[in-house]
């Protein structure tokens, strides 16, 4: 009885058989061919709920509130849903920052619902959510990113969103200490996959493993420069750590945020081994070849702390100098 009444007040409501979807709305597609026009509010199994709004009753005054229905929809009537497109909700997804966190979990748990929905933006919306969990660095927040893309990867509508969210868990799983397992399947990854994009992830998910490894190793060590045992593991880790976070720098001009990011973890590893003219050098190749991306800021930022001697600091330069 509830699913007959949902139909017939459906059919008594405005409907759009054509012409141009108000802005900011949603639109739900039926078999029957007809558009039914408001705000997706919710779903189950078998049904989705739907905000619409009324005609003003006859006789309102000018000005009075809006009047609303929501309504349910049978899953089983309907062909697709097209979800309203917001510009400014995808410039703050593309510019997302720490400091945003917690507006992109408001909007998460907003759309995570409809995860399994076709043309949904939740997985995306889920993607830079779990990668702003790992940015802070924290053990909890990198437990909640593997959970996160671990359900994206399994629900998710989009096999876009499929193959983003694995190098995430992956990233995950190195940052809650299971880096041997992530190694593993990056490994896989980086043999089977011909996308450059998927090639790259890989390669960082290693680069973060060996990252982690070389500093683990050091702190267990400290004299690490005596033990004739321990040493060429650590330069093994160093160099490699190196060469995996510099990979995307070979597809320049074509991936700068990769690139970006790698240089960035390049300028860590090099802080880390107190080779801080490398640290500066790398900063600055950062900020100058990809300046439009998030990690030029924080390199940015790295160098404007550094003493005014060292800013202008060019090894390479000075090296080329000596040799002519």
């Amino acid at each position: 009885m509830k699913k007959f009444f949902a139909v017939l007040l459906i059919a008594a409501l405005p409907v759009v058989s054509s012409g141009q979807i108000p802005q900011g709305l949603d639109t739900v597609f039926m078999a029957g061919g007809e558009k039914n026009v408001g705000k997706l509010a919710g779903l189950d199994a078998q049904t989705i709920r739907l905000q619409k709004n009324l005609p003003p009753p006859p006789g309102s005054p000018a000005g009075a509130p809006a009047v609303f229905a929501s309504v349910r929809i049978p899953r089983a009537h309907i062909i697709r849903i097209e979800f309203a497109p917001d510009e400014a909700q995808d410039k703050t997804l593309k510019e997302a920052a720490p400091d945003q966190r917690a507006q992109i979990e408001a909007l998460w748990k907003q759309f995570e619902p409809w995860l399994s929905v076709a043309k949904s933006p939740a997985g995306n919306i889920g993607l830079v959510y779990g990668d702003l969990l790992l940015r802070t660095g924290d053990a909890d927040n990198a437990q909640k990113a593997l959970i996160l893309f671990t359900k994206i990867e399994k629900e998710t509508w989009s096999p876009d969103d499929i193959v983003l969210a694995k190098p995430g868990r992956l990233r995950a799983m190195v940052a809650t200490g299971n880096a041997r397992d992530a190694m593993q399947e990056a490994l896989a990854l980086a043999k089977i996959s011909a996308d450059p994009e998927v090639l790259i992830e890989a390669k960082f998910i290693l680069a973060e493993a060996a990252d982690k490894g070389l500093r683990k190793l050091v702190e267990d060590n400290p004299r690490w420069e005596e033990d004739i045992l321990i040493m060429p593991e650590r330069h093994r880790l160093y160099n490699e750590a190196l060469d995996l976070y510099l990979f995307p720098s070979l597809f320049f001009g074509s991936e700068a945020e990769p690139s970006a990011r790698g240089l960035w973890g390049a300028v860590g590893i090099y802080q880390f081994a107190n080779a801080m003219p490398d640290a500066v050098a790398c900063a600055r190749d950062l900020t100058a070849f990809y300046p439009g991306t998030r990690f030029a800021k924080q390199a940015q930022d790295f160098l404007n702390t550094l003493p005014e001697s060292q800013k202008h600091e060019d090894h390479e330069k000075e090296a080329q100098q000596e040799t002519n």
